[in-house]
């Protein structure tokens, strides 16, 4: 029973990380809109996109290879995978063991891999600019993000992505702990600083006498 659980919550994540995965990306437009003072489209313009992204026929170069064709497969699987391997919604999921911030790296690296190939396999120019593009901001992007990573295992003890959220969480509530204690300490100063003094709330000297 507990297995199944498991499993069904399991199953739940990959599929909230699948369906919200195209409202993440609305959101992140409408508030790039917002902050250049611009309407911006709905949140639920990425929907719309895919439906008709959907609908539309599969065009395919004649000279394209199976290469060209399994990509879009690959990266898809890749790209969901890591996204559902993250513990997003709970943590110790069932294939917690497979979480691990190493295989994240790789998941994401060969999906970009299998794009810059895909691009370079037809052999025209604009395929081969749009592969070294991608692989120049891999070059720029990838390195900074194993540093934060890497850095957060460190801090961690691990690599799993459960120990480093666990971890992420406490430092929260420790912080969270501080602010909270500071903010009493200071209240408790200022209440106590009132008591010593009344005259300077009301605003009167001690020695002040007022005149007749």
């Amino acid at each position: 029973m507990v297995v199944i659980s498991d499993i069904l919550v399991q199953g739940v994540q990959m599929l909230l990380v699948l369906l919200l995965a195209p409202l993440l990306t609305g959101f992140v437009r409408k508030v790039k809109a917002r902050l250049l003072r611009r309407q911006g489209a709905s949140v639920f313009q990425p929907y719309r996109d895919l439906l008709r992204l959907l609908r539309k026929e599969v065009v395919l170069a004649d000279n394209a290879s199976w290469l060209f064709r399994v990509t879009p497969y690959v990266t898809f699987a890749a790209i969901w995978v890591a996204a559902a391997l993250v513990p997003t919604f709970a943590t110790g999921l069932l294939f917690n063991w497979t979480a691990d911030l190493i295989a994240i790296v790789a998941l994401l690296g060969s999906a970009r891999f299998f794009l810059a190939l895909a691009g370079m396999d037809v052999g025209t120019s604009f395929g081969g600019i749009g592969s070294s593009r991608e692989v120049m901001i891999a070059a720029l992007a990838e390195p900074a993000m194993l540093l934060i990573v890497f850095s957060m295992a460190l801090v961690a003890g691990s690599t799993q992505l459960s120990a480093v959220a666990n971890f992420m969480a406490f430092l929260i509530r420790r912080l969270a702990g501080i602010a909270g204690n500071g903010c009493d300490r200071a209240h408790y100063d200022s209440a106590r600083r009132e008591r010593a003094n009344p005259h300077r709330q009301s605003g009167h000297a001690p020695g002040a006498h007022h005149g007749a």
